[in-house]
């Protein structure tokens, strides 16, 4: 038996108008913006919207600029939708609920159906924000553990050169010292805070310093020592220990 074409609910002129609000001319080219397959994007011209993954949804609702929201209840067969946003305690991601309003009978096994899939939904959009999330902050940490390492030698040795560059202003590498500063408030950034200062006398501390000579085993902690090059930390981690002498 033929299906009956009239029956099949088209959102397309719909979908085009907002298309072309945001200067989306054609179909393959909504595709290539969005990502969404010609498939996802017959599903939205027949009111499937509710069939594609939230993800899906939110970058649609991104390119053609309108609220999830109201995009959802425009291209669904169900024009009565409704969505709850709340905030993570960290204010970044947000968490999307969507519940269906409608006025058939509560038992409709289709409403049912659509309730279990954006639940569904909503459990796996939060754990990609969380996977993100996560990833972020290892890229981070991986990015500064990399940049430190590379950056050893400079961190390491430059204050000493530096130090020994204030006391002699005539000397052209005091041209230099301004240079440095960016680096140093990138590294403060990051929470890597130097150990001592160059030149300066300190008690004698194991944990955070280390001896540059063989009176080691004579000094005990608390001893006066003048610190020869800085060390460094971040936050309670050791990274580079400050090179001391006996005062």
């Amino acid at each position: 038996m033929a299906v009956n074409a009239s029956k099949v609910p088209d959102y397309t002129p719909k979908l085009i108008e907002l298309m072309q609000r945001v200067g989306v001319q054609s179909f393959a080219g909504l595709s290539r913006t969005s990502g969404l397959s010609r498939t996802n994007i017959n599903w939205i011209r027949q009111g499937r919207i509710l069939d594609l993954s939230l993800q899906k949804a939110l970058l649609l609702s991104e390119v053609l600029q309108v609220d999830l929201d109201l995009l959802l209840s425009t291209f669904s067969q169900n024009n009565s939708v409704i969505i709850r946003r709340s905030q993570f305690p960290d204010g970044n991601n947000q968490s999307i609920s969507v519940n269906l309003r409608r006025d058939s009978d509560p038992s409709d096994q289709k409403y049912e159906e659509l309730q279990k899939k954006i639940v569904r939904l909503e459990q796996e959009y939060q754990r990609q924000q969380q996977q993100l999330q996560i990833q972020k902050e290892q890229l981070l940490v991986e990015y500064q553990k990399s940049t430190i390492q590379a950056l050893e030698s400079l961190i390491l040795q430059w204050p000493t050169a530096a130090y020994a560059a204030r006391k002699n202003p005539d000397a052209p590498a005091i041209k230099l010292l301004p240079l440095v500063s960016p680096l140093e408030k990138l590294l403060g950034s990051w929470g890597v805070i130097p150990i001592g200062e160059v030149g300066t006398e300190t008690p004698y501390d194991p944990q955070w310093q280390q001896i540059m000579s063989m009176a080691e085993q004579a000094l005990k902690p608390g001893d006066p020592v003048r610190v020869r090059y800085v060390g460094y930390r971040q936050g309670e981690q050791l990274l580079y220990r400050a090179k001391v002498s006996p005062v």
